[in-house]
C-alpha cells in the first residue's frame, strides 16, 4: 500500500470536516457601532432633539397692541401711559438686502436681561433687581444695553394687571410671578415685565432670561472667576458686602455678587455702573477660547437655574456662534442720564405707601431708542 492511497472504511471515502464559518472581530465591532448609530439616531428624532429644541422655561406671549384704530374697523385707541402723549414706538431699522446674519437666521434681538433679588429656585417670587435691554445685532456684530433703573415709575396697560397704576418697573416683574398672580396676561414675570416696557417704551423683547442671587454666584464661580477694574475703591458699612480696591481684580462669585449689590452712600447709577463692570467681566470670560469649549457643559449644569424661552440648541449654536465673532469693543452699554429722570416720592398702591421713584418723560423714550441704535 503506497503512503499516499487513501483508506477506505466500510467501502466509503471519507469526505475532510467542514470548517465554521466564523465572523471576525472587526465586523462584530462594526455591527454593534452601527447598532448603536442607529439607537442613537432613533432617541435623538424621538427624544432628545424635541428637547432640546423646546424653550427652557415658558416663551413670551405679549398681546397685539392696535396704535389707533385698524383699518377698516372701529378699534379701540390703546391709551398711552398718562405721562406721554402718545403710544411708543420703536422702529426696527430696515436690513440691507446684500446683508446677512453672521449667525442665527434672524438680523438682530431685543432681548430682556432680569436679575432677581431672591434665591428660590423655583423662582416663585422676586423683585426684577437689574433690569437690561439689549440688541443684539447678528449683522454687524453688535451689543447696545441699555439700563433701566428698577425704582423707574411706570404704568401697565389698563385690564392686564390686578394690582392698580402707577407701580414701580421693579414690581411689574413680580406681579407676575407664579407666587404672586397679579398678572393676567399668559407666562411669568418675564412676560408681565416685557409688557410694560413695551407699554412704557414701545420696545418689544422677543427673548428673556432671568436669574437669581444663587445663580449669579454659582456661574461665575464656575467659568473661574470674573476680573473687573474699579477705577476706584468701593466700600459698604455692611460687612456682608465689604469693600474693593481701585484697579483691576479677580472676584468670585460671592464677591461679585456683594460688588453688584453695593448703593449705600453711593448713587443708585454708581450701582448700576458696577453690575456693568460684572457682566462685561462675564462676557469677556466666556469669550475666551478656553471657556468657549466649556459651553455645553456649562449648558447641561445650569439649564435647571435660570429662566428663559430659548432653547438648549438655540443657546449652543447661536450662542456659541456670537461670542465666537464678537468683539468686547462693539459692547455699548448706557445708563439713562440724570437730567432725563426726575426724581420723586409718589404714592404706590400696591405698597399702600409713599415711595422714592424716577418719573421721565418721552425725552426718555427716544433717548433709550437712540441707544438701543446707535452705530
Amino acid at each position: 500500500m503506497k503512503d499516499t492511497q487513501p483508506i477506505t472504511i466500510n467501502g466509503a471515502n471519507p469526505q475532510p470536516p467542514e470548517k465554521k464559518k466564523r465572523t471576525s472581530g472587526w465586523k462584530i465591532f462594526l455591527y454593534v457601532l452601527l447598532g448603536l448609530a442607529v439607537l442613537l439616531a432613533f432617541l435623538y428624532l424621538v427624544w432628545i432633539g424635541p428637547a432640546l429644541q423646546k424653550p427652557i422655561s415658558e416663551p413670551l406671549s405679549l398681546p397685539t397692541m392696535v396704535v389707533g384704530p385698524a383699518e377698516g374697523e372701529e378699534a379701540a385707541v390703546v391709551v398711552p401711559p398718562s405721562n406721554l402723549e402718545k403710544m411708543p414706538v420703536f422702529v426696527e431699522p430696515t436690513l440691507e438686502s446684500d446683508k446677512k446674519p453672521v449667525c442665527g437666521d434672524e438680523a438682530a434681538w431685543n432681548v430682556l436681561l432680569i436679575g432677581i433679588d431672591y434665591s428660590d429656585p423655583q423662582y416663585t417670587y422676586g423683585l426684577a433687581d437689574v433690569i437690561r435691554v439689549l440688541r443684539v445685532d447678528f449683522v454687524d456684530m453688535k451689543v447696545n444695553m441699555v439700563a433701566l433703573p428698577r425704582d423707574l415709575l411706570v404704568e401697565a396697560p389698563e385690564g392686564r394687571f390686578t394690582e392698580q397704576n402707577p407701580m414701580k418697573i421693579n414690581q411689574a416683574y413680580l406681579f407676575g410671578t407664579p407666587g404672586w398672580g397679579g398678572y393676567l396676561g399668559e407666562g411669568i414675570g418675564a412676560n408681565s415685565l416685557a409688557e410694560v416696557i413695551r407699554y412704557n417704551f414701545g420696545i418689544t423683547p422677543q427673548h428673556y432670561a432671568v436669574v437669581n442671587f444663587d445663580t449669579v454666584i454659582e456661574f461665575i464661580d464656575a467659568i473661574g472667576g470674573v476680573e473687573v477694574n474699579l477705577p476706584q475703591g468701593v466700600s459698604d458699612p455692611n460687612p456682608e458686602l465689604g469693600s474693593f480696591p481701585a484697579g483691576p481684580q479677580v472676584l468670585s462669585g460671592e464677591r461679585a455678587l456683594a460688588l453688584m449689590r453695593i448703593r449705600t452712600n453711593y448713587s443708585d447709577a454708581f450701582r448700576v455702573s458696577n453690575q456693568t463692570l460684572v457682566m462685561r467681566g462675564i462676557l469677556n470670560k466666556l469669550m475666551q477660547p478656553e471657556s468657549l469649549v466649556k459651553v455645553p457643559t456649562l449648558l447641561n449644569q445650569f439649564s435647571d437655574a435660570f429662566l428663559t424661552d430659548l432653547s438648549i440648541d438655540q443657546i449652543a449654536s447661536v450662542g456659541v456662534c456670537f461670542l465666537r465673532n464678537f468683539e468686547l469693543d462693539n459692547l455699548h452699554d448706557a445708563q439713562i442720564p440724570d437730567d432725563l429722570l426726575t426724581v420723586d416720592y409718589a404714592f404706590i398702591p400696591s405698597l399702600n405707601s409713599t415711595s422714592y421713584t424716577y418719573r421721565w418723560d418721552q425725552r426718555t423714550v427716544d433717548w433709550i431708542h437712540q441707544n438701543l441704535l446707535t452705530q
